[in-house]
């Protein structure tokens, strides 16, 4: 058993880059700008020209972005949404039309659009990243699959409905995150601990496609012969883009080009050890919409059920 100090980010913080990009869309003449980026990403300036003119990309933003509800995600959905490119025509094809945030907007709370651009961005992150993602993906699954359970204080009732109840300056103060957490600890932990930086863990994903990586499994699984026989994504594109990015000096490639690479590799992976398994074949297929978010609905004449679905 592990004790656990997920889900704090996402009850006693809410995100930075989201009050960052607020201050340069209300202040767009501000000297103070640049230096934001430096407090916030002091590790990703060792490379200071790449650093500085990623970052510069990501944080631009229009005086009229600042009214979107989905203002504090929208910039990253953005990056995702240029990963379609690589899809197949046929799927492509499939999507043509779908616009996700008007499903999302459809069962989120009424009173979402009016609330403050931090409590905003917490109830995304908390409906979108917490419980598939977080807890299940990186906690629970990884945990159970070395035998150990893990215990969630954070997720105790009192302390959630207590967290939701503090006002917005009491979760973040200026850049500072987990504001009234390091306050309550004041006196318990050592003080370097209690005031120290965030700073995120990375997967060395660059380095899974240089040629000198050992893994001889994403030669195979990104070959053009696999990802034809799975159908998702242009053989073609996909092709040009390994090869670009398996050619460049290491730390040359952007993120969005590792990101797009891990997420082809990915679906390929679960796509071999799921859907082309045989032991797979005979399981029950489940029907998208019986596990979509929303109100009751009716599917082929049969009531679907309402509420919200299951992770």
């Amino acid at each position: 058993m592990a004790l656990t100090r997920e889900p704090s980010g996402s009850l006693a913080s809410t995100y930075k880059e989201a009050k960052v990009r607020d201050y340069w869309g209300r202040r767009p003449s501000s000297l103070r700008r640049p230096r934001l980026l430096e407090r916030l990403y002091p590790y990703v300036f060792d490379n200071p020209a790449r650093g500085r003119s990623f970052l510069q990309e990501f944080f631009a933003v229009s005086p009229e972005q600042l009214q979107d509800p989905f203002f504090s995600h929208s910039v990253r959905w953005g990056g995702g949404i240029r990963n379609l490119a690589f899809l197949s025509p046929e799927y492509r094809s499939c999507l043509s039309g779908y616009d996700p945030c008007e499903e999302l907007a459809r069962w989120l709370p009424e009173s979402f659009a009016g609330r403050d651009l931090l409590c905003r961005a917490q109830v995304l992150e908390i409906e979108l990243f917490l419980a598939g993602f977080l807890l299940s993906s990186q906690g629970d699954r990884v945990a159970m699959a070395h035998s150990v359970e893990m215990r969630h204080p954070f997720l105790d009732y009192r302390v959630i409905d207590f967290a939701f109840r503090l006002p917005a300056h009491w979760k973040m103060r200026g850049l500072q995150e987990k504001y009234f957490l390091r306050r309550a600890c004041r006196g318990l932990l050592p003080r370097p601990i209690v005031s120290r930086g965030k700073h995120p863990y990375r997967a060395p994903v660059d380095a899974l496609f240089t040629a000198a990586a050992p893994a001889d499994y994403v030669d195979e699984l990104l070959s053009g012969q696999s990802l034809k026989a799975s159908g998702y994504f242009d053989a073609d594109k996909v092709a040009r883009l390994y090869r670009r990015v398996a050619e460049a000096p290491r730390g040359a490639v952007g993120e969005f080009a590792n990101m797009a690479l891990m997420g082809v590799l990915s679906t390929e992976i679960l796509h071999r050890q799921f859907l082309a398994s045989s032991s797979y074949r005979g399981g029950r297929k489940l029907r998208p919409d019986l596990v979509r978010y929303g109100a009751a609905r009716k599917l082929d004449g049969r009531d679907s059920g309402g509420g919200t679905a299951p992770p």
